[in-house]
């Protein structure tokens, strides 16, 4: 856990080094993606532009509540997701693009049914943990005003998670501990402000 944490300090330190070399006109975007927000996980991200075609930033997500406190259903999570882009078209924050992410989350998760039979441990269990991802993602971006993006993504990450087990409903007694590999898909769409 301590050398995920380290390895971790040390990517946003890289990326912050990285990002003070350049600041001009349109060099910072704001994003929340709709769709994470549809889990009920406020999220923001931040991207800056480092190049004529790269842009370096990050996700962060918060997500702490039950869904259903009487059910004991659980959806809890922080998700901080480092990321870099390179943008195919004339100029960053226009037109098609690819992005490397690394995804870090701490999780408490459980008796919640997700959608398409994915990760069906949660559906009568409660799993708490950790996770650590690798991901690609291809996305367009639209310009809706001067300021205004929207953008839509879609992608892949593989990834390990390590966590403790327990029975629910009341969630209480430990089952045990695991870890597993395992594929996330990665959706969004953005909704993009330019700071000048």
């Amino acid at each position: 856990m301590k050398l995920v944490k380290k390895i971790f300090v040390s990517v946003v330190l890289l990326i912050a080094c990285m990002s003070v070399d350049r600041v001009g006109a349109q060099t910072v975007a704001l994003r929340n993606n709709l769709l994470y927000d549809a889990t009920l996980t406020p999220n923001l991200g931040a991207d800056i532009r480092v190049d004529s075609l790269w842009t370096i930033g990050a996700l962060v997500g918060l997500n702490a509540w039950d869904i259903d406190k009487d059910k004991n259903k659980k959806w809890r999570h922080l998700l901080i997701s480092p990321n870099v882009r390179r943008w195919l078209g004339d100029v960053p924050f226009h037109k098609s693009y690819v992005e490397g992410d690394l995804i870090y989350s701490h999780f408490n998760v459980g008796n919640t049914k997700i959608p398409f039979g994915l990760y069906s441990a949660v559906k009568d269990r409660r799993l708490q943990g950790d996770l650590v991802a690798l991901g690609g993602k291809y996305g367009y971006s639209w310009i809706l005003a001067r300021h205004w993006r929207i953008e839509a993504e879609a992608g892949i990450a593989v990834g390990y998670a390590w966590f403790k087990e327990y029975e629910c409903a009341t969630c209480g007694k430990q089952l045990g501990n695991g870890d597993r590999i395992f594929l996330l898909p990665q959706l969004g769409i953005n909704v993009v402000y330019i700071i000048n």
